[in-house]
């Protein structure tokens, strides 16, 4: 009998493709849910900072070989996480090749890809860590705490902070009581309380969402309260000087004045030559005009008779004229070229009088969502990228949205993209380091500068809040990997909401399986608190929702689709009476 060629392990089990970021996270996510995982990585590649409970698989995961290796086969589900749509598509098509009962998530980009693929491939789920992770930067960009907003249920939700009133700020609605869901409250030593209990009269300082109907929380409205949300009034202010220095240096108001200065040469040299030759004022002023330019010379001035200083005057006013006349061509090849090289770079497509703005730094998968989003908004929005053959610089540059060739660190260039009246800076290119030095310029030109920093490593993410006073630090791959870890598993993450350091509340959909623990529950038995609230459940195959049910009297049948908002842990524990 032939030897296998693997030696399968107990099943089932998650075989997770790549070795980025978003893999790592999503294998944390995985062990934190107790699932056994296999994590196929490039040949020669370290694994130190994967989970060491984790199998490794080391090879190409296109190969049906290092899948098999990896015990696919027998899977119950295959993540395919790597940064290269064309080979997660090769490796999913292998995989369900070998496995074809295997729940399959694909990291792509291309969402209308995605979306042909769900209905081509059975069990097929495909998810972009860009599109999951960017409503976080936008709302964090234009709103602040408020203004997250997803779909969940037949229903919209909107993120919303409490004012000092007690009333609800940043959001589209009146409070309307039972609607609003509170998220996390802020205190103000700086600690935070994640799904606290609703209370009559919100305390100042809760995060809630409100659930709204979609006709009532549509894109328009968002965009008539991102209107609303005008710079503060210091910056308005200071918008009146800067705007005027911006004309003022620009190249064509060089030449301006330097035309200007000319002209009142011209107009001194002229009462001049009335008052010593005679002239009438219109003579003596072109008598100037004549010298200063090199142009033959029309006057009643006798050359024999004229004074000694009238002449050393004039030889004195034809060598500066024709030092002028070099000096105007100079200035107009200049502007010329300038226009040609700002126009190429973008920058001609940024108004000077620019403001309440997002200048967003970095143009690749992430940085672009977050351009698109905010323009979506009608907030005004410019991208600086350092490569000006980015993948993304013409599709932006299409859609109207001005791009910039440069290096996002360098300070000048952020004054010259009117930082000081800018509504906020995202930073959101692949470098750590240079994300910071950017936020760290923009808030030194203006101290108050809303800066919203992408940042891979979670945990450094924490320490730049604390040490540098960064409110808003986003981590594309701590916002994806909760929603590629429950798809692994069969739930749907629709939204995580990052709240307090490094800390996620989750609104997810979990079906409940027949003969699972969740079988028979009351929703009354799944709340915990500061774990898991249950927001509604939904019959099987109806796309809306009963809300608020009654929590000791629905009890929970094998099919329907329970909706809830919680913790990392209070979903892990909740999966895991949905497998038992």
């Amino acid at each position: 009998m032939p030897e296998p060629e693997h030696e399968p392990g107990p099943s089932p089990h998650v075989v997770v493709c790549g070795l980025n970021h978003l893999a790592r996270r999503t294998v944390l996510e995985l062990r934190r849910r107790g699932e056994r995982v296999t994590v196929v990585v490039p040949a020669g590649s370290s694994t130190e900072d994967l989970d060491p409970a984790a199998n490794v698989v080391f090879g190409d995961q296109r190969s049906d070989r290092v899948l098999r290796e990896a015990g696919v086969p027998e899977a119950a589900a295959v993540l395919l996480a790597a940064e290269d749509d064309h080979g997660n598509l090769d490796a999913a098509l292998a995989a369900q090749a070998l496995n074809p009962s295997a729940r399959i998530v694909i990291r792509l980009f291309d969402s209308d890809l995605g979306t042909h693929l769900e209905s081509l491939i059975p069990h097929a789920t495909v998810l972009s860590s860009s599109a999951l992770a960017a409503p976080g930067f936008i709302s964090a960009a234009v709103f602040g705490d408020a203004g997250e907003r997803f779909a969940l249920g037949g229903r919209v939700l909107v993120a919303r902070a409490v004012g000092g009133d007690g009333l609800a700020t940043g959001g589209l609605l009146p409070p309307t009581g039972d609607d609003l869901i509170p998220v996390a409250r802020f205190g103000s030593d700086g600690s935070v309380e994640v799904l606290p209990e609703p209370e009559d009269g919100m305390p100042a300082g809760t995060l809630v969402m409100e659930v709204a109907d979609p006709a009532e929380a549509n894109l328009e409205a968002m965009r008539r309260e991102a209107a609303s949300t005008d710079a503060p009034r210091t910056v308005r202010l200071a918008a009146i000087p800067a705007a005027l220095r911006a004309r003022v240096t620009a190249p064509e108001r060089r030449l301006t004045k330097f035309a200007a200065v000319l002209i009142g040469l011209a107009a001194v040299s002229a009462l001049y030559f009335a008052l010593t030759a005679g002239l009438t004022p219109l003579d003596a002023f072109a008598y100037a005009i004549t010298l200063l330019t090199g142009a033959s010379q029309v006057t009643d001035i006798d050359p024999t008779t004229a004074p000694a200083a009238l002449k050393v005057y004039a030889v004195f006013l034809s060598l500066v004229g024709a030092a002028l006349v070099a000096v105007v061509y100079a200035f107009i090849t200049d502007a010329i070229i300038r226009s040609r090289l700002l126009q190429t770079l973008g920058r001609r497509s940024v108004p000077s009088s620019i403001s309440g703005h997002v200048i967003v730094c970095g143009l690749g998968t992430i940085g672009y969502r977050v351009a698109l989003g905010v323009a979506e908004l009608g907030v005004p929005v410019v991208a600086i990228e350092p490569d000006e053959n980015g993948r993304f610089v013409a599709p932006a540059r299409e859609l109207g949205i001005p791009v910039v060739i440069g290096d996002a660190r360098q300070r000048e260039l952020l004054v010259g993209l009117g930082i000081a009246r800018a509504r906020a800076l995202v930073a959101a290119t692949s470098d750590d380091l240079v994300n910071l030095s950017a936020a760290l310029n923009g808030r030194a030109v203006r101290p108050d500068l809303r800066v919203v920093v992408r940042l891979f490593d979670p945990d450094f993410a924490v320490r730049v809040q604390q040490g540098f006073g960064i409110r808003f630090t986003r981590s594309v791959s701590h916002l994806a990997a909760p929603a590629f870890a429950a798809a692994a598993i069969g739930s749907e993450v629709v939204a995580t909401v990052p709240v307090g350091d490094r800390r996620l509340v989750l609104f997810a959909r979990l079906r409940v399986p027949a003969g699972s623990t969740l079988q028979g529950k009351r929703v009354a038995d799944l709340h915990a608190p500061g774990r898991v609230r249950v927001l509604a459940v939904a019959d099987p195959g109806s796309d809306d929702a009963r809300w608020y049910p009654d929590p000791q009297e629905e009890v929970l049948d094998p099919g329907e689709e329970v909706i809830v908002v919680a913790t990392r842990d209070g979903l892990a524990g909740l999966l895991e009476m949905a497998r038992a």
